[in-house]
């Protein structure tokens, strides 16, 4: 016969193997719970908040266009039957729309006629028809190619600015007046073409 004590061993540890697989199938049960809530679309309840943000960005518009004035003062007193002063030279000039979007960027100006003693003098207005303020950044003028039958004296050309041309606001204008003058020693019968190149960039950018 076993003895009492092994009874009760026996009896004890088979007690304890009892909870122990009670505990695993509450832990399967729970595991096999989550995952099938889980599957099922649910979770821990919590709440939420959604931001979002949208946009859209357009830049501005760099664009000047000249216009141009000028008067032609004779180089002497005759008059003619109205009585006005006599003249037989002129200045024609001509707008150019590169780009055609409506500004003209080029300006094709010529004196025909000229002889010593002719004062000419004009306005070129140098209009922002941009979005964004701009400024001077270089201009340079010359002679293009080679002119005919004429020296470096026989003329002289005077230029002063008139606003700013550090910045010229939209819709603003940046003003070059100019003064030419044909001397005595202007010669006879020749021939010179002339360039103006004016480079604008937006206001703030940094200048080398």
């Amino acid at each position: 016969m076993p003895r009492v004590g092994h009874v009760k061993h026996t009896q004890r540890g088979e007690k304890e193997s009892d909870e122990r697989m009670e505990t695993k199938k509450l832990m399967a049960t729970f595991a096999i719970l989550m995952i099938a809530l889980g599957i099922a679309g649910f979770a821990y309840a919590h709440w939420s908040e959604y931001l979002w943000l949208e946009g859209t960005v357009t830049t501005g518009e760099l664009c000047l266009e000249w216009s141009f004035e000028y008067k032609v003062w004779p180089g002497n007193t005759k008059r003619d039957v109205t009585g006005e002063p006599f003249n037989v030279s002129d200045v024609g000039y001509e707008f150019v729309d590169e780009d055609e979007d409506g500004c003209y960027e080029g300006l094709i100006v010529w004196v025909y006629n000229a002889y010593p003693s002719l004062w000419i003098e004009g306005v070129l207005d140098v209009h922002n028809c941009g979005t964004i303020p701009a400024k001077l950044y270089d201009i340079k003028t010359g002679i293009k190619g080679e002119p005919e039958g004429w020296w470096e004296t026989g003329i002289e050309l005077e230029t002063e600015f008139e606003g700013n041309p550090e910045q010229i606001d939209p819709c603003d204008s940046l003003y070059l007046y100019f003064y030419i003058h044909f001397t005595q020693d202007a010669p006879e019968n020749a021939w010179l073409a002339f360039y103006m190149d004016l480079t604008f960039v937006n206001w703030n950018a940094p200048l080398d």
